[in-house]
């Protein structure tokens, strides 16, 4: 039997992009001048908690959820990593112009948090549990969770040295401090998508790295006693 990783990547959905320049009895608002900038501060957080190991599913199961997760329909999972990344943001800003708008803004302070939102591993309910098997099987999941959690620190530390960049540039002109608040969350969520999109990039070539056929023929062939019983309990179910 042969065992795939599956793996999902989601991302929190960026603000809208708000309008921009009130017109006031038909003429543009008059430009308003920007604040000066300062030094803004930039603070990225990772939450990275260890991985679940959830209650076993059967092998039947589990290669669906694989396939729904994009795994290779010829492949009979024994055990799936999963794992779901998300960020969000808070933004500071720091604004000058009218007290009824348009005003200039730019970011003075800004908390991005990368999150692990799900990272769990389940195994094949066949698998004779605690034996040799079984040991091969979860060893192979842990590569795959040593690849997420590596890829996710390397995507934490591009977020940061990004976000400080865009900090020290960014500034928009907007009717209002909220508008202005929303036009730089989506201005950031443009800046740092090279970042995440890398880390889905070098996920999936990690877990290939992994998933070859090689290790499913070692998989298939390891812990002869144990797939002797592996193959009894799956013609039984």
């Amino acid at each position: 039997m042969a065992l795939s990783a599956a793996r999902a990547l989601g991302w929190l959905p960026a603000a809208l992009l708000l309008p921009g320049l009130l017109l006031a009895g038909g003429a543009a608002a008059a430009e308003p001048d920007c604040p000066p900038r300062g030094t803004p501060v930039v603070r990225v957080v990772l939450e990275d908690p260890e991985p679940r190991v959830l209650r076993s599913l059967p092998a039947a199961e589990m290669r669906r959820q694989g396939q729904a997760a994009g795994g290779q329909a010829h492949v009979h999972p024994l055990g799936l990593t999963m794992s779901r990344v998300e960020w969000r943001s808070e933004i500071t800003v720091r604004s000058q112009g009218l007290p009824a708008g348009p005003v200039c803004a730019l970011p003075a302070e800004l908390r991005l948090t990368l999150v692990h939102a799900e990272h769990a591993i389940r195994m094949a309910r066949e698998i004779p549990p605690g034996g040799c098997l079984y040991g091969e099987v979860m060893a192979h999941e842990r590569r795959h969770v040593a690849v997420n959690r590596r890829t996710l620190q390397e995507a934490a530390a591009g977020l940061r040295s990004t976000t400080q960049r865009w900090a020290q540039r960014a500034e928009v002109r907007a009717p209002d401090v909220a508008a202005a608040a929303a036009m730089l969350q989506q201005d950031l969520a443009q800046a740092i998508e090279p970042v995440l999109a890398r880390l889905r990039r070098d996920r999936e070539a990690g877990h290939a790295a992994i998933d070859t056929p090689q290790e499913y023929r070692r998989l298939g062939q390891v812990c002869a006693t144990d797939q002797v019983r592996l193959r009894d309990a799956l013609r039984t179910h």
